[in-house]
């Protein structure tokens, strides 16, 4: 063989070579490219999974969190019903309390009271205030009664914030009081008046 033809089949091989190495670099670039795009795909599809989850759980999450506001809002307004249902009753019952200084007894009611105040309070002399509408109560043969069974001398006065029925009484010394006036012996037992109305209402 000729040294020219030598060179050319020698530069045939380097060239088919070289051919032959591109094919394979095209071939290993499209099966990494291949890849590539199924991990992508595969890389997109969690991608919107973990997306489509995370929505989700966001949606659930805002979801209880509106049932909980639902929820915590009719908790507030059942309160606030039983409250005003609550303090109806209660003004009612002071409404009837007022009405029942008509009756002849509440005469009986208020010596009662004083005596026992007098007792509780323990001296001889006392101030007595009341409201200006209770000098048809209070008046001095009630206190007559009063200091002939407890010999406590008893000085009334009439003052217009004193809420009307009942009295309040002071020491001598006007050091030591006690509220025997119907807001007052509710304010001292609401609570208890509360619970007990709650418990006669709702008690299941």
């Amino acid at each position: 063989m000729a040294w020219f033809d030598r060179v050319e089949l020698f530069c045939q091989a380097i060239l088919d070579q070289g051919r032959e190495e591109a094919q394979r670099l095209l071939r290993q670039a499209r099966e990494r490219h291949e890849a590539l795009v199924v991990q992508a795909q595969k890389e997109r599809q969690a991608a919107l999974q973990r997306a489509q989850a995370t929505l989700q759980g966001q949606a659930q999450g805002e979801a209880r969190a509106i049932l909980d506001r639902a929820h915590l809002e009719s908790k507030r307004r059942l309160a606030q019903a039983k409250e005003a249902m609550l303090t109806e009753i209660l003004q009612a019952a002071q409404a009837r309390l007022l009405a029942f200084r008509e009756t002849p007894d509440y005469s009986l009611w208020l010596h009662r009271k004083l005596v026992d105040s007098v007792s509780f309070l323990g001296g001889s002399r006392f101030q007595v205030k009341i409201h200006p509408e209770e000098g048809r109560w209070v008046h001095a043969q009630l206190l007559e009664q009063v200091r002939q069974e407890t010999g406590a001398e008893l000085e009334v006065g009439s003052d217009p914030e004193i809420p009307p029925g009942g009295f309040v009484v002071f020491t001598v010394d006007q050091r030591v009081r006690l509220d025997q006036t119907f807001g007052g012996l509710a304010a001292r037992r609401e609570e208890a008046l509360r619970t007990q109305l709650a418990g006669i209402l709702w008690e299941s």
